[in-house]
């Protein structure tokens, strides 16, 4: 061992940091830092370990130490009501800017160094949130989506319901058992997700869009009650905009009846518990039954009034009638004054215009329905003709098309073509019928079944020019066939 070098020992290093740390910070210090690793059961844990982040420009975390909360510590200094949501202001947890009132400790031993909470700046937390929230409403109104979600229409039935919140909550029970009790058939689409922490904004925005290729009428967003800080989760920007953006009215309610989240701000309508949504869609659809209910009152109010109308009408018939009767009346008694023999002639020739009317009346009859039935049987007749020629109509008629579709394939060019004949067209494309339609040196096209043959008129390829005998195969002589080729 060299002389004058000091060598320590694992333990005597450690006591040593130990001492130093100790006599440097020899009260609490306040450490601000952002809430990492928090676990998700700490509510329920004696002692309790997480690390405070300090996160750079990149926004990934720089600098970390551990904390914890000890069950000592818990309960001497009252932390427990912010791991468990009874403090009304704040509930720790991920992600969440605080700061504490800490003991530097430096565990020998273990040569781990931590921090003992002893104490929590609610205000400090409280404040970042709201520079948070801040932000996030300049970018709302600029964007101009605060008042958006309220401009879309509420229907006058909403009567599907696209729910969400944590599947088993108190809030869905409260919320779906109040419109059960209702008298309205409402059906109800739930849709689950987390209601606090990180991971609340993707899935409330991903259900927000299931619910809306559903097809329901109105989505209402709800949870129960609880610390000031969990409502901080509705005031992040992607969520506020989901929820602005929506093609349906989205209702919340959030269960916080003092403050109000951004959530609550861009939502068409805000209640302040989840019984509260649901009695404002069960007064929606009652407003809509009560004014069918006044239209059919004010029906019958209005049919009332034209039946008596028409009674009237007919009370001033009947009096009408009467004062008819009483003139005939009174013609009658002057008439059988002026002479009784006059009104005896007067009634037996009534008498024989009546029988005579009554018996043109009977034959007219009899003839009508001679008439009618004999335009029935007519009608029966007819229909039975068609029934009975419709379909040799129908196989005549196809026979001739196939019969013109069959000569249509006979007359196709291209079988020709495919028997041997040739097609032959002069310089402007019209098919040449003689030699006299084209002169010495012209274009010519000949279109065979497979391909085409281009050929220039030579002097003697006319009509009454010289002819050149063609041979057959085998070195028989040709029939005297004239062409145009060389």
């Amino acid at each position: 061992m060299e002389q004058g070098k000091r060598i320590l020992t694992v333990r005597e290093l450690n006591e040593s940091i130990s001492a130093a740390v100790a006599a440097s910070f020899p009260g609490t210090v306040w450490v601000k830092g952002e809430v990492q690793r928090l676990p998700s059961d700490a509510a329920h844990r004696s002692h309790v370990y997480f690390e405070l982040h300090e996160t750079g420009t990149s926004g990934a975390a720089e600098y970390a130490i551990p904390v914890g909360i000890m069950g000592w510590d818990r309960q001497a200094f009252g932390l427990g009501r912010y791991l468990d949501g009874t403090d009304p202001d704040l509930q720790l947890a991920n992600k969440l800017e605080v700061c504490f009132e800490t003991q530097v400790d430096f565990y020998a031993k273990f040569g781990k160094l931590s921090l003992k909470i002893v104490g929590v700046d609610k205000t400090f937390a409280l404040g970042r949130l709201e520079a948070r929230r801040r932000e996030v409403l300049a970018f709302l109104e600029q964007e101009g989506l605060l008042a958006l979600n309220r401009q879309v229409p509420l229907p006058e039935l909403p009567l599907h319901v696209g729910l969400i919140t944590a599947p088993g909550s108190a809030a869905e029970k409260d919320f779906v058992t109040s419109l059960e009790q209702s008298p309205f058939g409402f059906r109800v689409r739930i849709e689950g997700a987390k209601m606090q922490g990180e991971r609340l904004q993707a899935e409330v925005t991903t259900a927000i869009d299931r619910l809306v290729k559903a097809g329901v009428d109105v989505i209402v967003l709800t949870r129960g009650g609880g610390a000031r800080a969990d409502l901080s989760w509705f005031d992040q920007q992607d969520l506020a905009v989901a929820i602005a953006r929506c093609p349906l009215p989205v209702v919340t309610a959030i269960g916080h009846e003092i403050d109000t989240s951004i959530a609550d701000l861009v939502a068409h309508r805000r209640c302040k518990t989840p019984t509260a949504a649901a009695e404002f869609l069960v007064d929606t659809v009652g407003a809509a039954a009560a004014r069918v209910d006044e239209a059919a009152v004010r029906l019958v109010e209005s049919s009332d009034d034209m039946l008596t109308a028409a009674g009237h009408r007919m009370d001033v018939g009947r009096d009408l009638a009467q004062a008819v009767r009483h003139a005939l009346l009174a013609a009658r008694l002057r008439t059988q004054r002026t002479g009784g023999r006059l009104q005896q002639a007067t009634g037996q020739r009534l008498a024989r215009a009546n029988r005579r009317l009554a018996g043109r009346a009977a034959v007219l009859g009899t003839a009508t329905s001679r008439r009618l039935a004999t335009a029935r049987a007519r009608g029966h007749d007819q229909a039975r003709r068609l029934a009975r020629e419709a379909p040799r109509l129908t196989v005549q008629r196809s026979q001739r098309l196939d019969a013109v579709a069959k000569q249509v394939e006979l007359l196709d060019p291209a079988r020709l073509l495919a028997r041997g004949y040739s097609i032959t067209l002069g310089p402007g494309g019209k098919t040449l019928r003689r030699a006299a339609e084209v002169a010495t040196g012209d274009t010519i096209l000949t279109r065979l079944a497979e391909g085409e043959l281009r050929s220039i008129v030579q002097p003697d390829a006319r009509e009454g020019g010289p002819r050149r005998k063609a041979k057959k195969r085998g070195g028989k002589e040709g029939t005297g066939q004239k062409t145009l080729f060389r």
